[in-house]
């Protein structure tokens, strides 16, 4: 009889503890097949912008919450009663005011996008700063993503793209010691909007070849935080 007793208070404490485990208490089961697998990538990455078919640069930075693409010539406009943002971007942050003229430059396109939200940027020693927020389509390793950008002028870095926390944290891990480990074999190829694969032309490879050296730039966003504004 006591045996009897000892083994079903056992069962009923082993049944209190498993309910009452971290497993339970957050109401998800973290077998192992459901935990998220992350990619390793390097700090500094290859993309396209899709689908204007562009190739650029991205530095990946946990440090800054939200991404930012380099962005020249702002405006913004209705379309279909929604407001949208058109802008001209280039692959490369160093490229003269004239190579933003129309046809001037293979490395320039015009972006048409609706406007997301838009951010109040806090900056060290000077006045705030309201930018736009859009949400823009990629390909980084051979995979889709989207992303928030926020618009702003990033000549004074090396990189026209930042890819941030926002979007960082539930998809990589960064190698900070690393470079191009998505991207090198992309290096010369580049998909268009159906997925085919093409070769760039030389003028596409004019400055972003696979063996151009990474510089680290000290970027200034990350040391900005950033309030939400509808």
């Amino acid at each position: 009889m006591k045996f009897f007793i000892r083994t079903i208070v056992g069962c009923i404490l082993l049944s209190i503890i498993a309910t009452h485990s971290p497993a339970y208490a957050d109401g998800k089961s973290h077998d192992n097949h459901e935990i998220k697998e992350k990619v390793i990538l390097g700090w500094l990455e290859f993309m396209w912008l899709k689908p204007w078919q562009i190739k650029t640069k991205a530095k990946l930075d946990t440090g800054a919450k939200t991404s930012s693409i380099h962005a020249k010539n702002i405006e913004h406009f209705d379309k279909d009663g929604q407001p949208w943002v058109r802008f001209q971007f280039g692959s490369s942050t160093k490229l003269s005011n004239n190579k933003y003229k129309p046809g001037k430059s293979k490395k320039v396109v015009t972006i048409e996008a609706p406007l997301y939200r838009k951010v109040i940027i806090k900056q060290h020693k000077r006045s705030n700063v309201e930018r736009p927020v859009v949400m823009l389509p990629f390909i980084m390793g051979g995979v889709e993503y989207t992303a928030q950008f926020t618009l702003t002028d990033r000549s004074k870095f090396l990189y026209p793209v930042l890819l941030g926390r926002r979007f960082l944290k539930d998809i990589a891990i960064i190698d900070p010691d690393n470079t191009y480990l998505r991207t090198s074999n992309e290096a010369y190829t580049r998909l268009d909007i159906d997925g085919k694969e093409l070769t760039t032309t030389a003028a596409d490879n004019e400055t972003d070849t696979q063996n151009t050296p990474a510089k680290e730039d000290k970027d200034s966003q990350t040391d900005q935080s950033e309030h939400r504004k509808t």
